[in-house]
């Protein structure tokens, strides 16, 4: 296995998943394949479709690195549908992904057609393409064993054994009807058309891990159809060579293979053709078909003596001719032969070609030099006693534009002086500094076929005393540089739902992963909600009670979102919750400070 990690991974289970594959160390002996790290992001908020993209010799899949936070149990994975945890032989609850979200089938369809695209367009084929899905966290079992989901879905937990059943399923979906292995020059191609930064790997690397070699790219469209074609049952063979005795009968193509097919086929048929003929030494003539409506006959290189008491031949090209002269008009070459005695000859339907013939002597015509437009003479229309009146009307014309627009810039000028007399002054410009932007309050916005409404509000410059728990404790050294939270209410399935937003924005890229990080590991704590610090809107609760959790990073700013029902007594389903927190990291926030 040959990991190529250009980029840092960004999570703990990015780490603990490429540190797995180094273990397994280069070379196929575990398993030969090659596991780039390409992340596919979507959206604003850059959320993650994929981590990673697997190369076998069979085909390629992407990969997500899911990561389960502060639940534990037997994931129970489903093709459709939110994905649920819990002890063994319990329905168990909505799985949590960080990140946001139950499933990551969505997001992996996304990022397999993004990757088809890219190849596509640097004019590589890449089959069918497969979909693995590898969790990481505190998992004691997985539903289904294997972790088929069928139609090229794959779940793996982060183990060797899971892994590499994982990596054998996704290979055996890639591999069917795919006529050709990935090579080694078709590996590099592609991880070049798909973006991996940094060295790539070496064409000795890709050997070793079992991909054939190959100094070109083979995986193009035009290369890969007649391969597909040999592989089928129902490929057509090219039709073995006429032989002289018989007279060649017409073959019709089955239907479906493709024009480039068509050619090889006929380029093999006439190589077996000039082949045979040299054998013989001679080549013998073929007799014509017989006159058909509407045949297309085409005779070339007739033969080489000429047959007792017939006229001799030329080279010519007989086009919807009939097969031989009729007697008594040998014709021009036998071009018009084979007609009604009784009448003239029909001419060909396709034009002849004219032959190089001398021209008739008569009174030798002088034919005018072929000129250019660059060596072109002056003609009747351009004498030069027409150039001086065509010049002083120029004169005209221009002196006629530079009159008019000198009336107009003083007829704009006398305008403005009269504004000024009435005293028109010019808007003053406001010094105030713009207050921060945002959504009002009691605006509406839809996400999910959701309205979400804006009940509170705030901004702060500063992180400190608006965390609780190892949150606050992290603010205390690394603290942020703006802050913006919102309260949003809304409804699902009749009941009241209140969802926290909260954007903070750090210094740099890396302390927001690391804060990130933080939030999202149980017990750790928690930027403040609005809620817990007092904020109040009619028919709010005062506190957020069973919330779910979602959150995303975007450069150096993390957005956290909680949801609960505003009565838990009549709550709805976890799931319903759920999805709330994941639709809340699409919802706006004041702007921050500096924005």
């Amino acid at each position: 296995m040959l990991p190529l990690t250009p980029l840092p991974p960004q999570t703990d289970g990015e780490r603990a998943f490429f540190s797995e594959l180094v273990r397994w160390d280069s070379g196929n002996a575990v398993r030969g394949a090659v596991v780039a790290a390409i992340p596919f992001s979507d959206g604003p908020l850059q959320r993650r479709l994929s981590d990673a993209i697997l190369f076998v010799p069979e085909g390629i899949a992407v990969i997500r690195v899911a990561e389960v936070a502060r639940q534990s149990g037997v994931v129970n994975a489903s093709p459709e549908g939110p994905w649920t945890i819990g002890p063994a032989g319990t329905g168990g609850a909505v799985l949590q992904l960080a990140g946001g979200g139950s499933t990551p089938l969505d997001g992996l369809m996304r990022a397999g057609m993004e990757t088809a695209m890219r190849l596509r367009r640097a004019g590589l084929e890449p089959g069918r393409i497969a979909r693995l899905t590898v969790l990481a966290g505190d998992i004691d079992g997985l539903l289904p064993a294997d972790g088929d989901l069928g139609e090229g879905d794959q779940v793996a937990l982060l183990e060797t054994r899971s892994l590499l059943l994982g990596f054998a399923r996704a290979s055996r979906y890639t591999g069917v009807d795919n006529p050709r292995l990935w090579t080694t020059a078709d590996v590099r191609a592609a991880l070049e058309a798909l973006g991996l930064q940094g060295r790539g790997p070496s064409v000795e690397e890709l050997n070793g891990e079992g991909f054939p070699y190959s100094p070109y790219v083979l995986r193009r469209p035009q290369l890969l159809t007649p391969a597909a074609m040999a592989a089928s049952p129902g490929a057509v063979a090219p039709a073995p060579p006429a032989t002289p005795a018989t007279k060649p009968q017409p073959v019709a193509p089955a239907a479906g293979p493709s024009r480039a097919s068509i050619d090889q086929a006929v380029a093999a048929s006439v190589a077996a053709a000039h082949a045979a003929a040299a054998v013989d030494g001679s080549v013998a003539p073929v007799e014509p078909p017989a006159p058909r409506p509407g045949g297309d006959t085409v005779a070339i290189d007739g033969p080489a003596e000429p047959a007792a008491g017939a006229a001799p031949t030329h080279d010519t090209v007989a086009v919807d001719g009939p097969a031989a002269p009729p007697p008594g008009d040998e014709g021009i070459g036998g071009l018009f032969a084979g007609g009604e005695p009784d009448a003239a000859p029909a001419p060909p339907r396709t034009a002849e070609l004219p032959s190089q013939q001398a021209a008739p002597a008569g009174p030798a015509v002088a034919q005018p030099a072929a000129q250019h437009f660059w060596d072109r003479a002056p003609e009747h229309d351009d004498r030069a006693d027409e150039k001086p009146g065509r010049t002083r009307r120029a004169l005209l014309v221009v002196a006629a534009v530079v009159l008019l627009v000198l009336v107009g810039v003083g007829v704009g000028l006398g305008l403005g002086g009269r504004d000024d007399d009435e005293g028109t002054a010019a808007p003053e410009t406001s010094t105030e500094e713009p207050g921060p932007t945002g959504p009002a309050i009691g605006a509406v916005q839809e996400v999910g076929g959701v309205g979400f409404t804006v009940q509170a509000a705030e901004v702060e410059e500063s992180c400190a005393g608006h965390a609780y728990g190892a949150i606050a404790e992290f603010f205390q050294t690394s603290d942020c540089t703006g802050l913006s939270r919102a309260l949003y209410s809304a409804q699902v399935g009749g009941r009241d739902v209140v969802v926290s937003v909260s954007r903070v924005r750090m210094p740099d890229t890396a302390s927001a992963r690391d804060l990130r990080g933080r939030a999202d590991t149980s017990g750790s704590g928690n930027v403040s909600d609005l809620l817990r610090e007092g904020v109040r809107y009619p028919g709010g609760p005062e506190k957020l009670t069973g919330a779910e959790y979602a959150s995303a990073v975007s450069g150096p700013t993390v957005t956290i979102v909680e949801s609960a029902w505003v009565n838990p007594a009549a709550a709805g389903t976890d799931a319903e919750v759920d999805k709330i927190a994941t639709d809340g990291l699409s919802l706006a926030t004041p702007a921050l400070p500096g924005e």
